[in-house]
């Protein structure tokens, strides 16, 4: 047995099996540059223990010829000097050192598989006199298998069509299922479908799969993103929102750039950081390839100009986004995709409502938000999106008693009061704080009606989607 395995034992025991280096490293198990790294260090190098726990098992598992020759080699003197890897040369009868390979002319060059004739190569011992040690078939098979072999790796994949089909339909049903399902057990499903994800991303695949399996992992980050606001945890929805705009970049997929720098844009805005959401979304303009895309960057845009009181600002978004859904253009993601990707009409007024609301314009916002209303409830049961709904709902509410009118505030809050708590998103209870604020003030402070309708609205933030289903800790 050998005490402390070094690259020297490493070799004698290689040496003694009659192994190449490549049939070695794979009957350890290891990869052939690490047995090479082990030979080129000589005793100065040391395996890991679990390595030196297979290298004590290939040799207690050897014969007694291959252990006999083994001791050989181990007592042999110049085996104490490093070795350069996977050959020995020699000159004038004494070994060379690997630096003294430039000047040397060997009369023997001595080597065994085709990875240590391509060891020689590499150190430069093809010079001069040498060639004439080195068997003129053996270089010619050597490089030839050398390519076939690196062609091989090159075309091996851990990828098939069909596994990206699946995992692109994976995505579509996660995106479109999302607008009418709970956020947490569609985090759960993503997150399953994003670590299949990167586990085939470890392996090897063509490049335009690798592209591919990037694009897939850049749109589950965006879902996830997008979950992380609904849920008010935007410190987390910024670091998934970052993910998806590196693989973005990773893929070079525009669509999946301009749909991220809306997402940041709308993280930041609720971050109470408009003038940084504004730069994030104007950025997202260069991206922009499609409609939609351009619609859903200039409504977000808009969106955040009336935050920030710019009436002018927010007007020419608005004209510019009605201008812009007049094109034709379509991408793979905003339009095939769609769903949390999308922006279709119902979404569209559901903006420009929450945006006439920050101008305090009652007549548009209620207008916008009731026509986003109906095209919701008489639209697709599958696109009905019932968090842009009932925010649309809260923000017709919102306009309603800017007019004065609180049963009209109150009709439009039923059905959002009615929701499961699994389905009451972070945005909901901020858009209802700013509604119990308007019930406070004077005009209706007085009203028993107004004061029934803001201790439903508290019990409502009482339970949320976050607080029903994290732990209590957890939930912000």
């Amino acid at each position: 047995m050998v005490r402390h395995w070094s690259g020297k034992e490493a070799r004698a025991l290689r040496d003694a099996k009659r192994m190449s280096i490549r049939e070695f490293a794979a009957h350890l198990g290891v990869h052939e540059r690490l047995v090479s790294k082990w030979e080129a260090g000589g005793d100065r190098v040391h395996p890991r223990p679990i390595n030196q726990a297979a290298l004590d098992t290939s040799l207690a598992r050897s014969d007694d010829v291959v252990r006999a020759r083994f001791a050989a080699l181990i007592d042999q003197p110049s085996s104490d000097r490093p070795a350069v890897p996977g050959f020995d040369v020699r000159h004038n009868g004494s070994e060379v050192r690997g630096s003294e390979l430039w000047n040397a002319v060997p009369a023997q060059a001595s080597y065994s598989s085709d990875a240590e004739l391509l060891a020689l190569v590499d150190t430069g011992a093809m010079r001069g006199d040498a060639l004439a040690a080195i068997s003129e078939r053996d270089l010619i098979m050597a490089a030839a298998h050398e390519a076939s072999e690196h062609a091989g790796r090159a075309e091996s994949t851990n990828v098939g069509a069909t596994m990206l089909e699946q995992l692109d339909a994976d995505v579509t049903r996660i995106a479109n299922e999302y607008v009418h399902m709970p956020p947490v057990p569609m985090m759960v499903e993503m997150l399953r479908v994003r670590r299949r994800v990167y586990r085939l991303l470890e392996g090897h695949q063509r490049p335009a799969d690798t592209s591919h399996l990037y694009l897939l992992a850049g749109t589950l980050s965006g879902l996830l993103a997008n979950a992380s606001t609904d849920l008010g945890y935007f410190d987390a929805a910024g670091e998934q929102a970052r993910a998806a705009w590196a693989y973005a970049e990773l893929c070079e997929h525009n669509p999946l750039r301009a749909w991220t720098r809306g997402m940041q844009a709308l993280i930041e805005y609720r971050a109470e950081r408009p003038r940084r959401a504004v730069l994030l979304a104007q950025s997202g303009h260069r991206y922009a390839e499609s409609a939609t895309s351009r619609v859903r960057l200039l409504n977000i845009e808009a969106r955040i100009w009336s935050r920030l009181g710019s009436t002018h600002d927010t007007e020419r978004c608005i004209r510019a986004a009605d201008d812009a859904r007049d094109g034709e253009s379509s991408d793979t993601l905003h339009d095939e995709v769609g769903g949390v990707f999308g922006f279709n009409q119902p979404k569209s007024h559901y903006y420009a409502g929450a945006t006439y609301i920050h101008l305090g314009q009652a007549e548009p916002a209620l207008e916008a938000t009731s026509r986003a209303i109906d095209l919701y409830v008489n639209g697709p049961t599958d696109k009905r999106s019932y968090g842009a709904e009932s925010l649309a709902r809260v923000d017709n509410a919102a306009a309603h008693l800017i007019n004065g009118s609180l049963d009209g505030a109150a009709a439009a809050l039923e059905p959002v009061l009615e929701l499961d708590e699994d389905k009451r998103i972070a945005q909901l209870e901020e858009r209802l704080s700013a509604v119990r604020q308007r019930l406070a003030s004077p005009e209706f402070r007085d009203a028993g009606e107004a004061q029934e309708l803001d201790e439903r609205i508290e019990e409502f933030c009482g339970s949320t989607a976050a607080r029903s289903v994290l732990p209590p800790d957890t939930a912000r």
